[in-house]
């Protein structure tokens, strides 16, 4: 049993990693004779069977009919059935079983990086870790980039001429860094972003630089609840000012933004008899 628990998280914990959306299927109650003891699970997709059996036949059909409902209905759910296996299966058994169907619709973790410096670079190189989608966005040309990017980089890199507009390009979960070369263009993109909806919007610098850009922006009617979703300087206290060590210090503020959001997308709950 403590195998097959094994097996059946780490196939879950697969396609979250692949953002393939999928049904957990749990036989969580018999009564009589039944093909599957309770705890007997399988993981379904909306096109394969990903891992396991709760007993096969009509059974395991209607479930799986169930579960691709519940996919394509587009919302994290839970609902859990009871099917009297002669009645409605169509099994000889005669017993009853009762089902969990868990849908989880793995949201794409996205960070928008303004910037490919530095430390830019180095929070590219951290998206396997973070398990994110890391875009760094720049307003120079790639031949006067510096450093210069890897052979074969990691993320992907958007050149723009007015990377401001690249906003407009990204959905509302998106965690948003700014930390271009130039103060004037990152007051210019912070300006802009705080009138979108963004759950994480932090800024590289200084407290001195975020007291002179927060006045500057309350001047141009900023009001101090929209300032207060600012992080700066981005990750808090950190040991060191090297570009890794802020990098990290960023990546772990984020982290803690993104699983709050897949921790607000997680299953609700809903009953059904069948």
């Amino acid at each position: 049993m403590a195998h097959d628990q094994q097996r059946w998280i780490e196939e879950l914990a697969s396609l979250r990693r692949a953002r393939t959306h999928c049904a957990l299927v749990t036989v969580v109650g018999i009564i009589g004779s039944t093909p599957r003891n309770v705890g007997a699970r399988m993981i379904v997709t909306a096109d394969r069977l990903a891992f396991g059996t709760i007993g096969g036949g009509r059974l395991e059909h209607m479930a799986m009919e169930r579960a691709r409902e519940l996919l394509a209905a587009g919302a994290a759910s839970t609902e859990s059935l009871d099917l009297p296996l002669a009645e409605r299966a169509g099994q000889c058994c005669g017993g009853q079983v009762s089902l969990l169907i868990e849908v989880f619709l793995w949201q794409a973790r996205q960070v928008a990086v303004f910037g490919a410096g530095h430390v830019g670079q180095a929070l590219g190189g951290l998206a396997p870790w973070m398990g994110a989608e890391v875009l760094l966005i720049d307003s120079r040309s790639e031949d006067t980039l510096e450093p210069k990017l890897p052979s074969d980089p990691a993320f992907p890199v958007v050149f723009s001429s007015a990377p401001e507009a690249e906003l407009d390009t990204l959905g509302p979960d998106t965690c948003v860094l700014i930390m271009t070369h130039d103060h004037a263009l990152d007051l210019t993109l912070l300006e802009a972003a705080l009138k979108r909806p963004f759950p994480y919007l932090g800024m590289i610098g200084s407290e001195r630089k975020w007291q002179r850009f927060r006045g500057r922006l309350i001047q141009r009617g900023m009001n101090a609840e929209q300032l207060e979703r600012v992080h700066c300087p981005i990750g808090g206290a950190r040991p060191s000012k090297e570009p890794g060590a802020i990098a990290l210090a960023a990546a772990a503020e984020i982290l803690t933004v993104l699983s709050s959001i897949e921790a607000q997308g997680a299953p609700g709950t809903a009953t059904s008899g069948i």
